[in-house]
């Protein structure tokens, strides 16, 4: 028995100690890069050093932003082993997202709409027009280098309830631009769509155990995290996580205040600069888990997965955010106004929004649709003036889209039952017969 006992503390010591051995000279330095950047973050924010230097706060607040994003998606990323994929997608686009939440918020508590409403449309397309498809040309030639053809990306059956609620709010984005405005009941329907969404991701079965190209998939960070147990992995979740919360809570508006004074020291326009600048550098760090994910073969469902799981959190939750932030920045319950260019510009995101959704509505990725969402992404890029012609465009390819997979519109009756699951028949009693 004494032996039997001994055994066990001895297993139980190897198993603490284990946990060490995760963690090499690679994750070390990785997670060391990541915290240094919180040093010139405090020297500038909280020290004052450089503060009045427009262009010092924001490269200091935007790169501690950026690592902030990174040690988030490494801290949740072990989540995929005890939840289902779409719940840990869920949450680690909400995580990675964190930073376009905190440039939303702080434009619309210094009600600054035109800018909130230029950072929210954009943040979307970005997303859309480059993200999807860059996701697809890195699997395309990470295939090529194994002698493989990979011209689609097809996802997991459970992403048919992201693509359902897709499609329903960007029915409703319709009635924000009937208005013209963003009301805090639009806000509210649209909260109430993201807390659907993750209340059905939540009770789909968990995906067990990570196979070995999933492991590889993620970031070595990420994997040591995962691998890793016992009071170790505790202070470094710990650590990861306040660090992220840290600087995006107190980096956000330093970042949106710097960036508007550079663009105005640069003769920018200053609605062009927020509306691409501040999402690409909030994106990058989802779009690269995304990226890595895609190189990694059989792991394309996973990012293209994150990137939709991303465009539906922006959809709902970041813009159901505005007008209540607005609200209590107005001290009332206010609506946000919407002049013609933003209403045009949310309506080209949703024209957008439906091609996507039909593109994914066989729940494949292909490469024809990855170029014309890229190739009208640039279009209305670089020609603005063409918004309402690119809008239309992407409203008549969807309605062709649609019809030409009709048959797989089952998809979002799949949707329908992650969401309203139905309920299994009780048992007959022993001994009884069913019939009429």
């Amino acid at each position: 028995m004494r032996k039997h006992d001994a055994s066990m503390s001895s297993e139980m010591a190897e198993k603490k100690d284990s946990s060490w051995r995760y963690f090499g000279r690679r994750e070390w330095k990785q997670i060391a890069l990541v915290l240094s950047t919180g040093i010139p973050f405090v020297v500038v924010i909280f020290l004052q050093v450089g503060r009045q230097s427009a262009l010092a706060v924001s490269v200091a607040t935007g790169l501690a932003i950026v690592a902030g994003a990174y040690a988030l998606s490494w801290a949740t990323e072990a989540m995929e082993t005890v939840v289902s994929q779409a719940f840990a997608l869920a949450v680690l686009a909400l995580i990675e997202v964190a930073p376009e939440y905190s440039f939303e918020a702080v434009l619309a508590w210094q009600r600054q709409v035109k800018f909130a409403a230029a950072t929210m449309t954009g943040a979307n397309r970005l997303l859309l027009g480059i993200g999807w498809p860059v996701v697809l040309f890195i699997a395309y030639f990470a295939g090529r280098r194994r002698g493989k053809r990979v011209t689609y990306i097809q996802l997991d059956r459970t992403q048919s309830l992201e693509v359902l609620l897709l499609l329903v709010a960007a029915l409703y984005s319709l009635v924000i631009v009937a208005t013209g405005q963003l009301s805090v009941w639009d806000g509210l329907v649209l909260l109430a769509m993201y807390v659907v969404y993750v209340v059905a991701a939540l009770r789909l079965p968990s995906g067990g155990e990570l196979g070995e190209e999933e492991k590889e998939g993620q970031a070595p960070v990420s994997q040591a995290l995962s691998r890793s147990h016992g009071w170790l992995k505790a202070i470094l979740l710990a650590v990861l996580l306040g660090f992220g919360g840290f600087v995006i809570v107190f980096g956000a508006e330093p970042f949106i205040d710097g960036l508007l004074a550079v663009a105005v020291s640069l003769g920018i326009q200053q609605y062009m600069f927020i509306q691409w600048a501040a999402p690409f550098l909030s994106e990058f760090p989802e779009s690269t888990t995304a990226f890595l994910w895609a190189a990694r073969p059989r792991l394309g469902s996973m990012s293209i997965a994150n990137l939709v799981s991303s465009k539906l959190n922006q959809w709902t939750l970041l813009i159901g955010t505005i007008p209540i932030v607005y609200s209590l920045s107005v001290g009332r319950l206010a609506a946000v106004p919407l002049d013609t260019e933003q209403v045009h510009e949310i309506l080209l995101t949703a024209a957008q929004t439906f091609f996507g959704i039909a593109a994914l509505i066989n729940l494949r990725f292909e490469m024809r649709e990855a170029i014309i969402l890229l190739g009208l992404f640039l279009v209305q890029f670089f020609m603005p003036e063409t918004r309402l012609w690119v809008a239309a465009a992407y409203m008549v390819l969807a309605a062709v889209e649609l019809y030409v997979q009709r048959r797989e519109l089952h998809v979002l009756a799949e949707g329908w039952q992650a969401i309203f699951p139905r309920r299994r028949p009780a048992p007959a009693p022993r001994g009884s017969a069913g019939g009429d």
